[in-house]
């Protein structure tokens, strides 16, 4: 059998915080909050976000706009004002998020998982609500779809990022007054996911705090061309899981431009000098491969053992249309107890790059759901009922600090208590 990559153990469980630790939390949020203060234009809307924020981290089994008033004994309508219409600016605290990030989690080779997540939503009334396809239950719903960008690294992980889709349907006529009503910016155009996730991307790049080298993502992204050559074009590394049909080349093609027959117009398009040269897809090499050809790797240790599975890594040239496009590494990951079970990823990292490095970033997409299911289950991720556009970004916004505080405090108190988790800082 081939020599495994073996991944790093988890640290042994263990806590040794005083009372007086437990204590100092109520104060750690008050800092933390302190240091997005600045971030709001009005002394009173940094007030009402750190009541939000107190509210999504309280232990309310639901936390809508008007438990967590309640709760907090606020008024109602001023908390629903701050969140579904007060027009305070998302990008500064976005950049205050984003640099707070970088100094808790941040190292050079960083991950960007790029995933989306949906909450099913009754009636139509709810901006960007459609019938499409929700996670969340596994099927068409009407519900509303995030596109998210979350941050990893060796430290830990949190939400960075998030952006609302809205189906096409939402931008013809029909819908016009509802836009209108649900204050859905005017200049919006109708984006993909893709387009979505690589324009938070970029702005996560020219905002310049997220220190970054990998960009994850699934099939989706991954069988966006688009998407996969705006990643690179930012100096990252994808590593985007693709369809089984996805055509390759194992050796480059020639390609010519065929002679002008001196009529007519010139030819401007190449072709392969050898037509029967034909793409395979990436399913059909996995036969080809010899058994030496595969690795057993430990891609991560779990809560029942190492996860393994076999991979295999070919340099390939991707077809686009027909045609050679870049040279790239095909890294086939296939289930070690059902061999049918089978996973394709195109990565555009060097051809010198450590294999274990691909193996270790294959093993990375788990962390964005644990962020979603964490949201979910302790800070109120799926629990709006704002109808707005400026409500949905405002609550997913604080959301994503109120998640990164939890990560925050789990750093600092991590020497004393490495296995303590995110429900328990909340608790």
């Amino acid at each position: 059998m081939p020599s495994p990559i073996i991944a790093e153990t988890c640290p042994a469980p263990e806590c040794h915080l005083s009372p007086r630790d437990i204590e100092d939390l109520i104060n750690q949020l008050k800092r933390y909050h302190e240091l997005f203060a600045p971030a709001f234009r009005r002394p009173e809307q940094a007030a009402w976000a750190e009541v939000y924020l107190r509210g999504l981290l309280g232990d309310a089994p639901r936390k809508s706009v008007e438990r967590i008033a309640l709760a907090l004994g606020v008024n109602v309508r001023d908390l629903q004002h701050f969140i579904g219409q007060s027009p305070w600016a998302l990008e500064p605290v976005v950049d205050r998020h984003q640099r707070l990030v970088a100094e808790t989690l941040g190292e050079a080779d960083g991950v960007v998982a790029v995933d989306e997540s949906g909450v099913v939503k009754q009636g139509d009334d709810s901006v960007g609500v459609a019938p499409q396809y929700c996670g969340a239950v596994g099927k068409v719903a009407n519900s509303q779809n995030g596109v998210y960008l979350g941050y990893i690294s060796r430290k830990g992980y949190t939400l960075a990022d998030a952006c609302l889709f809205m189906p096409a349907d939402w931008f013809d006529d029909a819908h016009a007054e509802k836009r209108k009503k649900c204050g859905v910016p005017q200049d919006l155009t109708v984006k993909t996911k893709p387009q979505i996730a690589l324009a938070l991307l970029q702005a996560a790049v020219r905002r310049g705090h997220l220190p970054f080298r990998w960009v994850t993502a699934d099939e989706l992204y991954g069988d966006s061309p688009d998407f996969r050559d705006g990643v690179a074009q930012l100096d990252k590394w994808y590593f985007t899981e693709v369809a089984c049909s996805t055509p390759v080349w194992r050796r480059r093609p020639a390609v010519i431009l065929p002679p002008w027959s001196g009529q007519g117009r010139r030819p401007t398009r190449l072709r392969l000098r050898t037509p029967t040269h034909h793409s395979v897809r990436v399913d059909q090499l996995v036969r080809r491969i010899p058994k030496p050809g595969w690795l057993r790797c430990t891609i991560k240790e779990g809560s029942k053992g190492p996860l393994m599975c076999d991979f295999a890594f070919l340099r390939v040239t991707e077809s686009r249309q027909g045609l050679p496009g870049p040279e790239v590494w095909l890294v086939i990951r296939r289930n070690i107890a059902d061999r049918r079970e089978i996973k394709f990823y195109l990565c555009n990292a060097p051809a010198d790059i450590a294999l274990s490095e691909l193996v270790r970033v294959s093993g990375l997409r788990w962390p964005i759901e644990a962020m979603f299911e964490e949201g979910k289950g302790e800070i109120g991720f799926d629990h709006y009922e704002t109808r707005s556009w400026l409500g949905w970004h405002h609550h997913m916004l604080l959301t994503c600090l109120a998640h990164h505080f939890l990560v925050w405090i789990r750093v600092q108190l991590h020497a004393r208590a490495p296995a303590l988790t995110l429900y328990q800082v909340r608790l």
